[in-house]
């Protein structure tokens, strides 16, 4: 597999071309946003230690439910989404006993180029303070449950339409724990192979006021990589030899993402911000 890996944090768009003049953003519900959210609170905690086997709380009845949904979103559109839901055992520092771990995937297939694939993603897990404890209630409204619904509005909205390239929706477990889900989600990629083109990471969106106080609507903030995590040493070479750092996918697809929201109506602007995530943080 060819895997181009360009870790973004942004609101919500595609970069699959639309074949129909129709705008999706048109289908988006802020209400349904908001019922997502409180849907995924009232699991009690989604931490990926927690309950596999309750209907109504843990990180099973949340993995279920957004397969579920999914499988809704496709029955709305003709069957256009192929559900599924990679899985396996997980064991490491954060996860002290060999631990089920499932993501919930929906696969909106291109009409031209299908496998060519951008990964829409979040993650579904959420945390209390103490990483290990995962009895407390921990809703994980913010983190991450504003993403997994921003997720699974994308899929509503974009599956009304068809696309050249492949659309993956995906609900990752295991994020807090250390990022077994991404990892999950980039082999069950290889195994497929799909040439990923892009990954858009939605972690902790929507959020307009800061815990200062400061609100700020008419942005949005966009992470991207510099140097590829994947250089070879005579790859770093070349680019400390002829410069061009800020030339990667991950920054240049973060420049087109600007520039198409500038063409946008809606008064929305991207702030580019040229880090893979936050100071001290690794998303």
């Amino acid at each position: 597999m060819r895997y181009c890996l360009f870790p973004l944090a942004l609101s919500v768009s595609t970069l699959a071309y639309a074949q129909e003049a129709a705008d999706p953003a048109e289908g988006v519900s802020a209400e349904r946003l908001k019922s997502d959210v409180e849907r995924l609170v009232a699991f009690g905690t989604r931490h990926t230690l927690s309950e596999q086997d309750n209907p109504a709380r843990g990180i099973g009845a949340a993995v279920d439910w957004g397969a579920d949904v999914f499988h809704g979103i496709s029955s709305d559109c003709g069957g256009c989404l192929e559900v599924v839901l990679p899985e396996r055992m997980v064991e490491g520092r954060r996860i002290p006993v060999p631990t089920r771990l499932r993501n919930a995937v929906a696969i909106q297939r291109g009409t031209e180029r299908p496998n060519e694939v951008v990964i829409v993603q979040g993650h579904i897990d959420s945390r209390v303070s103490d990483v290990q404890d995962f009895t407390s209630d921990a809703p994980g409204a913010n983190d991450d449950g504003s993403g997994t619904a921003l997720v699974i509005e994308a899929a509503r909205a974009l599956s009304q339409h068809e696309y050249p390239t492949t659309i993956v929706y995906a609900l990752l477990s295991g994020e807090e724990q250390g990022l077994y889900g991404g990892q999950l989600m980039a082999d069950y990629a290889e195994a497929q192979g799909w040439t990923v083109k892009a990954v858009l990471n939605n972690d902790i969106v929507g959020g307009s006021c800061g815990s200062d106080g400061y609100c700020d609507n008419s942005h949005v903030r966009v992470f991207s990589e510099g140097p590829r995590a994947d250089l070879t040493d005579g790859m770093r070479a070349d680019q400390r030899r002829n410069g061009g750092e800020n030339d990667s996918p991950g920054r240049n697809l973060s420049r087109w993402i600007d520039a198409l929201a500038d063409e946008y109506p809606a008064e929305l602007d991207v702030r580019q911000i040229w880090r893979t995530d936050r100071m001290g943080r690794g998303g």
